[in-house]
């Protein structure tokens, strides 16, 4: 069983709109019986910081046992740590010029252990950075607004997302979770995670645009929502997307959360998909985001695609 100190651990969930800070207590952010995970949750730059400092300290450990005795090691200078610390670099990279090279039985012993640790070391960070590389990523687009429109005689709430990919994605799936603010019985406030129901949840081809939408009827969490009320609760809304993505033969994931105060209300997207009537349709990904004031539609519910 893995024990950890009673630390105070603060995380934050951020995407373009929406930032939540939550702080974690008895938890350790770094745990020694999996520092994979820890190496794989770094950001690049935190992880080549990371590395720098693993590969420094190796060679500084290993150049205060040769500079330790320098006798063992031929062409050395005997006081010299700065040379210590390049033989050890050699000696880690297994390069060896032939200035220097170990002359005893301790300089072969120590150099031996430094050779392996190198190897280990080499093989080890060529797997990290593969693995990092080779993450598969989804490159959704998401409308900066969802929206509250009428749509075909009904409120709904809309989101429209966009594929950024050149290829299409398949077997998409759409979640809208809602964080509500409750009172209990006894006065206590809470947040209650809610799922909406979307009038389509999956897209099975996705090449294009994607426009998620959720009917504003009696039985939503969501019925009666105002501007005014939406900002009063707090609302939060996680849009999730998973599909798979062929070129990469991988199943992509992303989200993207909202406030009740980034939601417009009386508006609806503007066209951002052209169609020829044939088999050419252009989608402009950079009007994902573009609304115009709503005018009455026929009832046609479905999505762009």
């Amino acid at each position: 069983m893995t024990r950890h100190k009673s630390r105070r651990i603060r995380t934050t969930i951020s995407s373009s709109s929406i930032t939540m800070n939550l702080e974690k207590l008895g938890v350790s952010r770094f745990d020694f019986n999996d520092p994979y995970h820890f190496a794989l949750t770094l950001s690049w730059p935190e992880f080549f910081v990371v590395l720098i400092a693993v590969y420094l300290g190796i060679n500084v450990l290993f150049a205060l046992l040769y500079f330790a005795a320098p006798a063992n090691i031929t062409n050395m200078p005997p006081n010299s740590l700065l040379d210590a610390f390049f033989f050890s670099v050699e000696t880690l990279a297994t390069v060896g010029y032939g200035v220097m090279a170990p002359a005893t039985r301790y300089g072969h012993v120590v150099a031996t252990v430094e050779i392996f640790i190198g190897m280990m070391f080499t093989a080890t960070m060529t797997g990290l950075v593969f693995v990092r590389f080779s993450k598969p990523k989804a490159k959704i687009i998401f409308a900066d607004h969802p929206v509250i429109t009428q749509h075909g005689g009904r409120t709904v709430l809309m989101v429209r997302v966009g594929n950024g990919r050149v290829n299409a994605l398949t077997d998409a799936v759409a979640r809208i979770t809602v964080l509500l603010v409750e009172t209990g019985p006894e006065g206590q406030h809470f947040r209650r995670a809610l799922d909406l129901k979307l009038a389509r949840p999956d897209l099975p081809f996705f090449p294009l645009t994607w426009t998620v939408m959720h009917e504003l009827d009696a039985s939503s969490p969501l019925h009666g929502l105002t501007q005014s009320t939406a900002l009063a609760e707090n609302l939060r809304m996680m849009l999730s997307i998973t599909a798979r993505d062929p070129s990469l033969g991988a199943q992509v994931y992303t989200a993207q959360g909202y406030r009740g105060s980034d939601i417009a209300f009386g508006m609806r997207y503007a066209d951002a998909v052209t169609w020829d009537g044939g088999d050419n349709s252009v989608a402009d990904m950079r009007k994902i985001s573009a609304m115009e004031p709503q005018v009455p539609s026929p009832a046609s519910p479905g999505h762009e695609a």
